[in-house]
């Protein structure tokens, strides 16, 4: 009678080989269902730091990013210091909707309708919020902005200083009124990858 023994250095590979799948399946799930959670997390948890400093203040916006001084439209007797005009940032004046994280706030108390007040709904008191220090002292044409230190300038103003982003008041999960519709193209690419990794495997 003759016996067959298994090849057993066979079996380990064909083991080994099915176990290394296994783990890089794992893998690649562990990794996009990673990827998932910091999104969420960024999109539920966005975290903000106070800025200061001076800006351009040129009707309704700041200029934040100072690039140097430059000749007044050529006129080498009259320097002015030149902000870029991309790192304009918004003046909210209120408007009913209160302190906005994506502005410069600027704005005197007011009331606003709030229908969660019991029982009927009532007016709530949004606080004033003045983030910008004005020198009287300064003049007209003391700043400009433009696309570069010494571009066309495309506005003028006065130097000021301001104050954005405190974090004290941009705690929200929400923030800047900004709806979970505008996060929805970038959470469905993210679910059809991970169910084409699922389904493929």
């Amino acid at each position: 009678m003759k016996f067959s023994f298994p090849n057993i250095p066979q079996h380990l590979n064909l083991f080994g080989n099915k176990f290394s799948a296994f783990r890089s399946r794992l893998s690649i799930k562990n990794n996009l269902i990673g990827s998932l959670i910091i999104v969420f997390s960024l999109i539920s948890f966005n975290a903000y730091s106070q800025i200061s400093g001076n800006g351009c203040d040129f009707g309704g916006q700041i200029a934040t990013q100072y690039l140097g001084d430059a000749p007044y439209y050529g006129n080498r007797n009259d320097i002015v210091m030149v902000y870029s005009a991309s790192s304009a940032v918004p003046i909210n004046k209120g408007n009913g909707w209160g302190y906005d994280c994506a502005a410069i706030n600027d704005y005197n108390e007011f009331q606003v309708w709030d229908p969660s007040i019991q029982p009927y709904g009532g007016m709530r008191i949004v606080p004033a919020s003045h983030d910008i220090r004005r020198n009287s002292a300064s003049v007209q044409h003391e700043c400009v902005v433009a696309s570069a230190r010494y571009a066309t300038p495309g506005g003028e103003g006065k130097i000021v200083g301001s104050t954005y982003q405190d974090p004290n008041k941009c705690n929200t999960s929400r923030p800047n009124h900004l709806p979970l519709d505008d996060y929805m193209p970038l959470l469905i690419v993210l679910a059809g990858i991970v169910a084409f990794f699922l389904i493929r495997n």
